[in-house]
């Protein structure tokens, strides 16, 4: 019951968010007024995309999941999926997704440990694949996008660099085990010196354990290709459906002037930029670097409503469809 009240306080909570974007955004009147001019087919194509981006997320969370619990179905990873999504879009930093996956693994009777390895793993796939993909894209529109857009661009740099750290700090720890514990007890004597941890013993033992957690985790990766190949493949499909959504937004304006090669590099370099900006769905970060980025694209009469629509899409159909599945559970 309680678990209950709780989700029902989320859900309304959300309902007021996407009130809120309706009363306070011109995208909504923009919007109502082009309504007639709109090509339906490509806003129902965006939606396809979405629900496919949410597929194959879920495919690679089975594919990962299948080296713990061999009957494991797709069915119940679409629930632990779209769990993430939910709490992913109504936390600061996504920060709550993948706790509440874990919870929701383990309501599906995988321990703790599995699913904990299982998230991490599928973490560690995804932002790999991320920072690749964003490289790439960085290569080939790097020219273009600064033409257009001057120091501007240099910020995607930064944002690039901030999610290819993680990735070499996961590479770091995987290789080097006697470095990362000598950084962990560094560490733990700086923040006892100034007393921001009581019990320092207790936390070098929570670490050393996520560690060895982390490196088991890293033999499974080794010892299992062909599933691994697979959440790879999925995630980049994944990635390429979610970077293309803007592009069939525009299509449904009925403009065609654009490349999609670039609205996929700027849905890329939008995501790179809103990653860490400390508020749930990174609410007006979000719509603020998609304006920068795809105001080189659309009109100005309908840039708004481009906005709005991409959002609706991409984050709003997360918290709605994310949330049935919260209370499904």
């Amino acid at each position: 019951m309680k678990n209950y009240k709780f989700n029902f306080i989320l859900g309304i909570a959300s309902g007021a968010i996407f009130i809120l974007l309706i009363i306070f955004t011109h995208g909504w009147m923009d919007l109502i007024h082009q309504i007639n001019n709109l090509q339906v087919r490509w806003i129902i194509i965006s939606a396809i995309c979405m629900i496919l981006y949410w597929v194959f997320e879920a495919k690679t969370l089975q594919s990962v999941v299948l080296l713990m619990k061999k009957d494991y179905k797709f069915k119940e990873a679409f629930k632990v999926t779209m769990t993430g999504q939910y709490f992913n879009s109504i936390t600061p930093f996504a920060s709550g997704g993948q706790p509440m996956q874990l919870y929701a693994l383990t309501k599906q009777e995988i321990g703790a440990g599995s699913s904990g390895s299982a998230l991490m793993i599928k973490f560690i796939i995804y932002q790999t694949i991320l920072t690749v993909y964003s490289l790439i894209l960085i290569l080939w529109k790097a020219t273009f996008f600064k033409s257009k857009m001057n120091n501007l661009f240099y910020l995607v740099g930064l944002g690039f660099t901030v999610n290819a750290s993680v990735i070499i700090c996961l590479i770091v720890f995987s290789k080097y085990r006697k470095l990362t514990q000598r950084l962990i007890i560094v560490l733990s004597k700086v923040l006892g010196k100034f007393r921001w941890v009581k019990n320092i013993s207790k936390l070098e033992m929570r670490i050393n354990d996520n560690l060895d957690q982390f490196h088991d985790n890293m033999e499974i990766v080794k010892h299992s290709k062909v599933p691994i190949l697979k959440a790879v493949i999925y995630t980049m499909f994944q990635l390429t459906i979610y970077f293309s959504i803007p592009y069939f937004i525009y299509l449904s304006f009925g403009m065609r002037n654009a490349a999609i090669g670039s609205m996929i590099a700027g849905t890329a370099f939008v995501m790179m930029l809103t990653a860490f900006i400390p508020l749930p769905g990174a609410i007006g970060g979000a719509e603020g670097a998609f304006y920068m980025f795809f105001s080189l694209f659309f009109a100005p009469n309908n840039i708004m409503a481009a906005i709005l629509l991409w959002r609706l899409i991409t984050f709003y159909s997360c918290i709605i469809f994310g949330f049935y599945a919260v209370m499904k559970n």
